[in-house]
């Protein structure tokens, strides 16, 4: 039985910053060979039987750690560290969008949403949410191995129902690297997509002209003319005076919440 006590301390490692590591080779009143720490990269110092590894700048992606010494029964007992690394702001972006997808929705048929994060390292620690307005649909997590960053898209099969009109999809990329890495854990959020608009059709009594209809002191947009393709319309009436207004809700290409104008009453 060989009696090994080797202790490596070190925390989750940012790229580009500082980073070290202690290995502490036996315990007390250790007689075997002086313990060693092989590296490729940053400096080695020894106090007794601790290693101190020091870099300066950490900017190597596969990098790996040995800690080892050799026991009074002629043993070598050896630790290998793989430090965690992860990028100081992950990911750079998140984006959403439809797949194969920029016309017209309808309720009850199927549509797939996609969330693409870009240069994410440590892709199998992050958790990609989707959502509707501020309900989570689905969690939803990396297959992928690789440590050096990467690009990585998921999707999410959604069916509208009627009374998701209107409703925002988003998503939110989280890296989650345990209680040694950043608290609280870095959170990246795409924009907001909306694939549906209000389309107002003013119906005035004569054909003079008038100043522009107006929502809640908004004017709103003017349509030259458009097409239904749909046989399954609900429109809406509201007469003010000698106006009568007709709203129809139909989809209208893919709008973020910078353009998103809510036009119903």
């Amino acid at each position: 039985h060989v009696l090994c006590f080797l202790q490596v301390l070190a925390a989750q490692m940012k790229y580009g910053d500082p980073a070290n590591v202690t290995c502490v080779a036996c315990q007390k009143d250790c007689s075997g060979d002086v313990p060693g720490l092989e590296h490729a990269v940053g400096k080695i110092s020894q106090s007794g039987t601790t290693m101190f590894w020091t870099v300066d700048r950490l900017t190597e992606w596969g990098i790996s750690l040995q800690c080892y010494y050799t026991n009074d029964a002629g043993d070598q007992c050896t630790t290998v560290l793989n430090p965690t690394l992860y990028r100081k702001y992950l990911p750079e972006s998140v984006s959403i969008s439809f797949v194969n997808h920029t016309e017209m929705m309808f309720e009850n048929q199927q549509y797939t949403l996609q969330c693409s994060v870009q240069n994410v390292a440590l892709v199998q620690s992050l958790t990609m949410t989707f959502y509707r307005g501020n309900t989570a649909l689905r969690h939803l997590q990396s297959d992928s191995e690789h440590k050096k960053p990467v690009n990585e898209t998921f999707t999410l099969n959604i069916t509208p129902r009627r009374e998701d009109d209107g409703a925002q999809y988003w998503c939110e990329a989280k890296l989650e690297l345990g209680p040694a890495g950043p608290q609280p854990p870095p959170v990246v959020t795409s924009e907001k997509l909306n694939k549906t608009k209000e389309i107002i059709i003013d119906f005035r009594r004569t054909h003079s002209l008038h100043t522009p209809l107006t929502i809640n002191g908004a004017a709103v947009e003017r349509v030259s003319s458009w097409v239904c393709t749909s046989q399954k319309i609900f429109p809406g009436q509201k007469r003010e005076s000698d106006i009568l207004t007709t709203w129809i809700t139909v989809c209208y290409d893919s709008c973020t919440g910078s353009c998103w104008k809510k036009l119903q009453w």
